[in-house]
């Protein structure tokens, strides 16, 4: 079998994925939903109740409830999740209604307008920095691997970048001199000059495509050091 229908079958690769937990108290009905999901790169979680204890342990960008069967309300009972949410309803009516029509959407119903709204939904919201992760904004560090990606896009960081990243993301916002900065990488005996942070910072921003006069992720705070931005 060629390997473009072998990839048809299996999936794409997935490099990173967004989770997805599914509450249903019938999940077989939507079986066509979760494939679709699943070969799109989701990592997709499905509970039969939204009361199980692992779901409100778990980091996920989205929760997709089935209020679509009359009487049936899976997340009864359960501790909100600040989380963004989208409630599948009953074509005719006749399920259990989404407190708020905007997040819902019909089921059965169409595949296609359902899949664009939860994608969009899904990355929409922040991601989740796991135990050996550092997330800022879309920017998520692997500080195990030492890789980083942004909305998803693997960036080939130099160790030096990626070392004074990960020190301007621990910083939690606060300012960090140049001075700082170089002692944190290379330690206090470093004799290089200041300007080699500039550089760094430069390639950073570069790679990034963050704009120095009108920052997302780097600001520059005049005759102190850096930030991360707001």
């Amino acid at each position: 079998m060629p390997d473009i229908q072998a990839e048809e079958l299996m999936g794409a690769y997935c490099d990173t994925t967004r989770r997805i937990a599914v509450v249903s108290a019938y999940p077989a009905r939507l079986q066509p939903l979760l494939a679709e999901l699943t070969t799109r790169c989701y990592d997709v979680l499905v509970f039969r109740h939204g009361q199980e204890a692992l779901l409100s342990s778990l980091q996920i960008d989205l929760l997709v409830a089935d209020r679509s069967i009359a009487g049936q309300d899976p997340l009864s009972g359960m501790a909100e999740l600040k989380v963004p949410a989208l409630y599948l309803v009953d074509p005719a009516g006749q399920g259990t209604a989404s407190a708020d029509a905007a997040s819902s959407e019909a089921w059965p119903g169409e595949i296609g307008p359902l899949l664009a709204r939860i994608e969009d939904m899904a990355g929409k919201s922040a991601p989740q920095a796991g135990p050996d992760e550092a997330v800022f904004k879309d920017v998520r560090m692997d500080l195990r691997r030492v890789t980083v990606q942004q909305d998803g896009r693997r960036i080939e960081f130099t160790k030096t970048e990626f070392d004074i990243l990960r020190t301007l993301l621990m910083a939690g916002g606060g300012v960090l001199s140049r001075q700082d900065l170089m002692e944190k990488l290379w330690g206090e005996g470093f004799f290089g000059g200041s300007n080699s942070i500039d550089v760094h910072i430069k390639s950073l921003r570069k790679k990034l495509g963050d704009d120095p006069k009108n920052p997302r992720y780097i600001v520059t705070v005049r005759g102190v050091g850096y930030r991360t931005a707001d």
